[in-house]
């Protein structure tokens, strides 16, 4: 028994002290990556300063009169501008996508955390508004968001500081507190700094009303579970619309079901 407590109390310590280590897992781009990509495409880099040091966001538009702006985030082990090639092929041709990376991801300086994560899109989402020349009244019903895994979190984020309330999210977690004690089978919720809560901001969506939040997630899902997604739903029913992809896995659904997402994103964007 005491042999038992102590391997529990010692995982207990470890899942604490490096929970960030589980949660992100941050990289860097290739050198000239960025440069590359901006002049094959056409893209705006767009620099900004906050608390954490320097940031960047990059903006995409294939029209020069875009109806909506997409916030766009990957999950923890990979980059935004990972998803530039497959929304630039895939999505709706007449949008604009802004490419945001979490603090101490890609190119941007700082550490991740929520806080981290709210200044950052508190003034990435605004200066893309900017460079499309759009008034912020205009702004108001023109803003989507499209997110994976932890991106799911860090676009949820972003509609809270921006007030969006369209969007498109791939296997998102009910919350961090939640998913902690799933991996562990331990009550870490309480210990955890890095939270995040996405039921409570799709509760905030649905209390101003006008939301509509589509949400895929495979039902083999291995890292979260698809019972998280189906919770989402069910607490946020006048916002959320829960599509279920048989067979499919955590990381594979752009690949196993591109033309699910493609309608998902034109229904968000209001092609219904």
């Amino acid at each position: 028994m005491g042999v038992l407590t102590g391997l529990l109390l010692l995982t207990l310590v470890l899942a604490v002290v490096f929970q960030d280590r589980i949660i992100y897992i941050p990289h860097p781009y290739a050198a000239g990556a960025v440069e590359k990509w901006a002049s094959q495409t056409g893209a705006k880099v767009l620099d900004f300063q906050t608390t954490d040091g320097p940031q960047h966001a990059y903006l995409l538009s294939r029209s020069s009169s875009p109806r909506h702006l997409w916030v766009v985030c990957g999950g923890s082990g990979s980059v935004s501008l990972d998803w530039s090639d497959w929304l630039r092929d895939r999505g709706p041709q007449d949008d604009a996508w802004l490419f945001v990376d979490i603090p101490g991801y890609g190119a941007n300086a700082g550490s991740p955390s929520p806080e981290a994560i709210a200044r950052s899109v508190k003034t990435s989402v605004p200066l893309a508004v900017e460079a499309l020349h759009w008034t912020t009244d205009e702004a108001g019903h023109r803003l989507r968001f499209f997110g994976h895994s932890i991106g799911a979190a860090v676009c949820l984020i972003a509609a809270r500081e921006n007030d969006i309330r369209q969007g498109v999210l791939l296997t998102p977690f009910t919350s961090t507190m939640e998913m902690a004690s799933a991996w562990t089978g331990l009550p870490l919720g309480p210990l955890l700094r890095h939270r995040f809560d996405n039921r409570e901001r799709l509760l905030e969506i649905e209390a101003k009303g006008g939301g509509h939040v589509i949400l895929l997630h495979g039902t083999r899902d291995e890292t979260i579970p698809v019972s998280m997604s189906r919770d989402l739903a069910k607490r946020a029913p006048h916002t959320v619309k829960l599509i279920e992809i048989p067979d499919g896995r955590h990381n594979n659904l752009p690949e196993f079901a591109p033309q699910e997402i493609e309608k998902a994103l034109r229904e968000a964007a209001g092609d219904r």
